[in-house]
């Protein structure tokens, strides 16, 4: 193919001033013979004459490819889908001038976070080029769930399914969750509070647990081992239980029925208990007293004793200080009671602590003499002088009571003052005079009081 020089298009364009041809004329290079038959020459060069020139028809069009495209020169050329002019395998452009795209084995930085040259899930990178581990929604063959979250009160837990002893309580299902099996903890193996009757022993806070309510048998219904006094008879093991520690009603403090010879007197019932059921040792083998007892306090008191509530009180004092057995009410009388209505009126004989008979029963005592004086003390000591005085002796007791146990004529304004007067009785006397020697004993002077055994 001809060439066509650019040189006049050049000069043109910087003489544009001056004007350029509008038709330039082709050199000789640009005609050239080269390609042509000449049968002559032109000998003037003006054109006249010139040899006859035969065209030549041979096809000289330029067939040669331009060069190839080079990936990295900064030019996208050919089949190139990009090309960013560096060497970084990592970035939007491979080394091969593709787009990165995951699933091409090339790690996209900042994009990818794997690419494993596939589309597949659980091979360890995602088909979507993320590194697979528990949380990530997908659930790889080493896990049994995935739910893309971290919490530990769902079905869910740490990619494997929630289950009793995992450590983590499933809201709704689990009520604790300790991690291990123990159900004597806080927390039992099936992951449940432990309470009162689950049939295992919380350690320190419940004794017992029998699975059951029943308050009866050897584990009470609030875990408790049963014991006497808890509130509750224990079948086959407790007779009795009546709330109390009382041994002398129904049921003894041991929750044993009361007996004969418990060494209780139980009230309204025994008379004595003496622990045993040994005849003539003043209880008999029933219970009751085969004697009773009586003696003059060894202390003197005015005619102010509290009542007969206080004067029996004196009584019981004395009676313990020298223990003696039973108990004891004072040989007085007020307006409102006397020995004769208060009274046991015993069908067995009074003795001084001596073992000295006075009467052989109640009527014996109440018939105007006694047998012997009741002369000695609580202690076996003879009846102390007082600062009352009758027969010529200060051996006197108040009583404002006759001898057959009725009210006498003065009781001290019923034993709770020192103004007036009481009747007293000579100790020393076995005649009636015993409980009313003279209604006429000072409440402000000192005597003894009779005390005898209920």
């Amino acid at each position: 193919m001809a060439k066509i020089s650019l040189l006049p298009l050049v000069t043109c364009s910087l003489l544009i001033l001056s004007g350029c041809p509008d038709d330039p004329t082709p050199s000789d290079d640009e005609v050239g013979t080269s390609g042509s038959d000449s049968t002559g020459a032109d000998s003037t060069g003006d054109g006249d004459g010139d040899p006859t020139t035969t065209a030549d028809t041979t096809d000289t069009t330029d067939t040669t490819e331009g060069p190839a495209p080079v990936c990295g020169d900064g030019m996208v050329e050919g089949d190139e889908e990009c090309d960013d002019g560096n060497t970084a395998g990592s970035d939007e452009c491979t080394n091969d001038c593709t787009v990165a795209v995951c699933g091409d084995g090339v790690l996209h930085a900042g994009v990818e976070a794997c690419d494993d040259g596939n589309a597949d899930d659980n091979d360890g990178c995602s088909a979507v080029c993320l590194i697979e581990s528990c949380g990530d929604g997908v659930t790889q063959s080493m896990e049994e769930c995935d739910d893309a979250n971290t919490i530990d009160t769902d079905d869910c837990v740490m990619c494997l399914n929630a289950i009793c002893g995992d450590m983590a309580v499933l809201e709704g299902i689990e009520e604790c969750d300790d991690g291990n099996m123990v159900d004597t903890d806080d927390c039992l193996a099936a992951c449940l509070l432990p309470i009162c009757g689950d049939g295992f022993v919380h350690e320190g806070v419940e004794e017992c647990d029998d699975s059951n309510m029943d308050d009866t048998d050897a584990c009470v219904g609030l875990c408790l081992s049963a014991t006497c006094g808890d509130g509750f008879v224990q079948a086959g093991i407790e007779p009795c239980y009546d709330g109390n520690m009382e041994d002398t009603d129904d049921c003894l403090g041991t929750c044993e029925l009361p007996t004969c010879g418990d060494g209780f007197v139980q009230a309204g019932v025994e008379e004595c208990d003496d622990g045993d059921q040994q005849p003539l040792d003043g209880c008999s083998p029933t219970c009751q007293l085969e004697a009773r007892l009586a003696f003059v306090t060894s202390s003197l008191y005015t005619g102010d004793m509290g009542g007969l509530m206080g004067a029996d009180a004196q009584c019981n004092l004395r009676a313990q200080g020298a223990g003696l057995p039973g108990t004891y009410m004072a040989w007085l009388s007020t307006n409102m009671a006397t020995p004769a209505t208060r009274f046991v009126q015993s069908n067995v004989p009074y003795f001084k602590v001596t073992g000295v008979k006075i009467a052989d029963n109640w009527a014996d005592l109440t018939d105007a003499t006694l047998d012997s004086p009741l002369d000695v003390t609580e202690l076996g000591t003879p009846s102390p002088d007082g600062t009352n005085t009758c027969q010529g002796t200060t051996r006197q007791a108040f009583t404002g009571t006759f001898s057959n146990g009725l009210i006498g004529n003065s009781t001290c304004s019923n034993w709770t003052s020192t103004v007036g007067t009481g009747n007293v009785g000579q100790t020393t006397s076995a005649a009636f005079r015993w409980s009313n020697c003279t209604s006429a004993g000072s409440c402000a002077n000192a005597s003894a009081i009779y005390c005898f055994q209920q």
